[in-house]
């Protein structure tokens, strides 16, 4: 008796699961759907092209020591902020206003790309854990140019108002 209810249930379980051949409705509601998305993404990619002040460009300012972690990092007219190593991936996000987006972007473009690993740091109290170690990397049309490092709290002049708009961020947080 149990092999028969077993038997029987298995092909009603089978046949209830195979999808039903009048699709028609389904088509058109599905191409309806898919032609929307379509239309809304591409409003959306227009619309973010048309906000960003400077497409491509990502800046990561990183500070790490010991007992310490802190990752900001602008893209996409926002700022993530990282406080825990071991969750890199997730961060608090801010939205930026316009003129935040304006300012960041304008310290950016005040700033010698080629140069910026060749800059001096104003202090070495990273060197005895006596600061966190800090670095500035900035992704410009996909090249990517890496600073050197400094100590965290005291960044090299040319970088400075820059380090301190990111860190003002967090400290906001």
């Amino acid at each position: 008796m149990k092999t028969i209810a077993l038997v029987f249930l298995s092909l009603f379980m089978t046949k209830s699961c195979q999808p039903k051949k009048d699709s028609s409705v389904s088509e058109q509601a599905k191409q309806t759907t898919e032609t929307l998305s379509t239309t809304q993404t591409e409003i959306t990619k227009s619309e973010m092209a048309e906000n960003k002040v400077q497409t491509g460009t990502k800046v990561e300012y990183e500070a790490m020591s010991r007992g310490f972690f802190s990752k900001i990092i602008f893209e996409n007219n926002q700022i993530t902020i990282v406080s825990d190593r071991n969750s890199e991936g997730k961060g608090t996000v801010l939205m930026l206003s316009k003129e935040d987006i304006s300012e960041i972007s304008n310290l950016i473009k005040a700033i010698n790309l080629d140069g910026l690993a060749t800059l001096k740091a104003p202090s070495e109290k990273r060197m005895y854990d006596g600061a966190a170690h800090a670095n500035l990397k900035i992704t410009s049309n996909g090249t990517e140019y890496n600073g050197a490092g400094f100590d965290h709290g005291f960044p090299p002049a040319e970088i400075e108002k820059l380090v301190t708009k990111l860190v003002s961020y967090s400290e906001k947080k």
